[in-house]
C-alpha cells in the first residue's frame, strides 16, 4: 500500500485533501457495510455478503489514499493550487462528464444538501388538505395579499411561519404541489423594492437554532424542465448531480450566531473553473462578524432575540445594489454588495427582474462549518433543531424606484375574447385564474402567452 501512495500524483492528492469529509463519510459508511455483513448469517445471503464485502474493501482504499494525501477536514484548512482550485479535472466521484463539479471549501457539500433538505411533495394526487396550504400572508406596498408555502407551518393568521427541519418550501400562487408549472410559482420582483421580516431563532425562551443549523430564505430560476430526484423541477447554482443547475441569490442563510448572503450567478465564465456554469462558491458574498451578530447582549445583534432583517434591492447608474439591514433595540448593522458584474448578471440574465422563484427552508448539518466556523469552530456541529420563526413579511416598493409596485395587484377584468395560453393558443389556463386575469399577468407567467 505505501508503495501505491507513493505513486499517486500531487495534483490528486492535493484533491484528495480537499475531499476529506466525503472520505470521512466513506469511512463511517464502511463500519455500517461490515456491521452489516456480519449479521448475514444465511446461506442465501452469502452473495451479497461478498458484494458487501468488495465495497468495503473499496472504501479502506480511498480512506487509505485520502490519509495519504494529508486530508484536512475544516473549510480554512483545504488544499488548493496556485489559482485558487482543485484540478479541473478531479471531480466528485459519481457524476457524469455534463454535470462534473468540483466540490470547494466555500459551499456546502453535496451530501449535505441533499440529505437534509427535500421539498413538500403531499397533494400530489389530490388538493392539500387546510393544514398543508400554509398559508401566508405578505404586505405588498400596504396591501395584505394571500400566497402558499405548501407543506410549511404557519399560525398568527399566515402572518409567521414556523420552521422545523428538513424541508424546503417554495412560495405559491395556489395550493399545489404542482412544481412543474411557472405559472403557479409566485415570483417577487425585488428589484427596485425592499424585502423585511422579523426573524426569531429563540421564540419563548427557548434555546436558539444553534451551531450547525440553517435557517434560509433564496431566489433561484427555476423550475427547470429536469423534474430531478426529488421530482420538484428544483435547480441552485452548485449544479448538483440529479438537480437543475440555475442562477441562484442566497438573500440570507444563517443560525444564530451568523447570517450570510451570497449572490451565485451563472455567467460559464470563470477563469480557472471552465467546468463551472455557475459561481460555486459565490461572488459577491456577505457574512455577519461576531461584534454584528450572535448571541448574547455583547454583540450589536442578539441573535437569541427577535431582529428585523431588512434588504433592499437599489438600482444606481445600471448596477445592483443590494443592503442589508439588520436592526434590533435601536442598534442597527448595514452591509452592501455592489455593484458588481456578477451582481449586476444576477439582475439581468439570472431572472432578478423578470422575478425569480422564492425557496425557505430549515436545514442542519454536522459540517455546517462553511457557514458559522468563525464563532462556532471548525469541528462536527450539531443542531437542536429547535424550531425558528419569520414573520410579518413585507415587500415595499422603493421611493426613487422606476419598477412598480409588486404584483400581483387587484386582477383586472379580462380583456374581450382574451386568455392566457403556455407558449401557443391551444393549451391555456382556466378562466378565473390569476394568469388570465389580464394580458399583464399572462406576461408574467413562465412564457405565457395572450391569445
Amino acid at each position: 500500500r505505501s508503495q501505491v501512495a507513493a505513486r499517486v500524483p500531487e495534483e490528486i492528492r492535493r484533491a484528495l485533501a480537499d475531499m476529506a469529509p466525503q472520505f470521512s463519510q466513506l469511512a463511517t459508511d464502511e463500519e455500517m457495510l461490515l456491521e452489516e455483513q456480519q449479521e448475514l448469517q444465511q446461506p442465501s445471503k452469502s452473495r451479497f455478503g461478498r458484494r458487501v464485502a468488495l465495497l468495503a474493501g473499496g472504501l479502506s482504499a480511498c480512506a487509505l489514499l485520502a490519509v495519504v494525501a494529508g486530508s484536512r477536514s475544516t473549510r480554512q484548512g483545504s488544499s488548493l493550487d496556485a489559482a485558487g482550485a482543485l484540478p479541473v479535472a478531479m471531480g466528485v466521484v459519481g457524476l457524469d462528464e455534463q454535470q462534473e463539479q468540483t466540490q470547494t471549501m466555500h459551499a456546502p457539500s453535496m451530501k449535505s444538501f441533499i440529505a437534509h433538505s427535500k421539498p413538500y411533495q403531499g397533494g400530489r394526487d389530490a388538493k392539500l388538505g387546510d393544514h398543508e396550504q400554509g398559508v401566508i400572508k405578505i404586505n405588498e406596498d400596504g396591501v395584505w395579499n394571500t400566497y402558499y408555502l405548501p407543506g410549511a407551518t404557519t399560525i398568527d393568521d399566515g402572518k409567521t411561519v414556523e420552521y422545523r427541519p428538513p424541508y424546503r418550501f417554495y412560495l405559491m400562487k395556489e395550493p399545489t404541489t404542482d412544481y412543474s408549472d411557472a405559472s403557479k410559482f409566485y415570483k417577487p420582483r425585488f428589484v427596485g423594492k425592499t424585502f423585511t421580516v422579523d426573524m426569531d431563532f429563540g421564540k419563548n425562551g427557548q434555546s436558539p437554532a444553534s451551531c450547525g443549523c440553517n435557517l434560509n430564505f433564496y431566489l433561484v430560476d427555476m423550475p427547470v424542465n429536469l423534474a430531478g430526484q426529488d421530482g420538484d423541477h428544483y435547480c441552485d447554482a452548485q449544479c448538483f448531480p440529479g438537480l437543475g443547475c440555475c442562477a441562484e441569490f442566497d438573500m440570507n442563510e444563517g443560525n444564530a450566531d451568523v447570517q450570510q448572503i451570497t449572490n451565485h450567478a451563472c455567467t460559464h465564465n470563470y477563469n480557472g473553473h471552465p467546468d463551472w456554469q455557475c459561481h460555486k462558491w459565490g461572488e459577491p458574498e456577505l457574512k455577519s462578524t461576531a461584534h454584528e451578530f450572535s448571541l448574547g447582549p455583547g454583540h450589536t445583534i442578539d441573535g437569541s432575540k427577535m431582529f428585523t432583517f431588512s434588504q433592499e434591492f437599489k438600482v444606481v447608474n445600471g448596477g445592483l445594489i443590494v443592503t442589508t439591514t439588520m436592526s434590533q433595540d435601536g442598534q442597527s448593522v448595514a452591509k452592501s454588495m455592489g455593484p458588481n458584474a456578477e451582481l449586476d448578471a444576477m439582475m439581468k440574465t439570472g431572472s432578478l427582474e423578470k422575478g425569480m422563484a422564492f425557496v425557505t427552508g430549515y436545514w442542519y448539518a454536522s459540517d455546517m462549518n462553511w457557514l458559522d466556523s468563525d464563532e462556532c469552530g471548525s469541528g462536527p456541529e450539531h443542531c437542536n433543531q429547535n424550531p425558528a420563526y419569520i414573520s410579518n413579511w413585507r415587500i415595499t416598493t422603493n421611493s426613487d424606484s422606476p419598477y412598480p409596485s409588486p404584483s400581483p395587484s387587484p386582477a383586472p377584468a379580462p380583456l374581450a375574447g382574451g386568455k392566457c395560453c403556455c407558449q401557443h393558443c391551444n393549451d391555456c389556463h382556466e378562466e378565473g385564474s390569476w394568469c388570465g386575469a389580464s394580458a399583464d399577468n399572462c406576461g408574467h407567467c413562465g412564457g405565457g402567452v395572450w391569445c
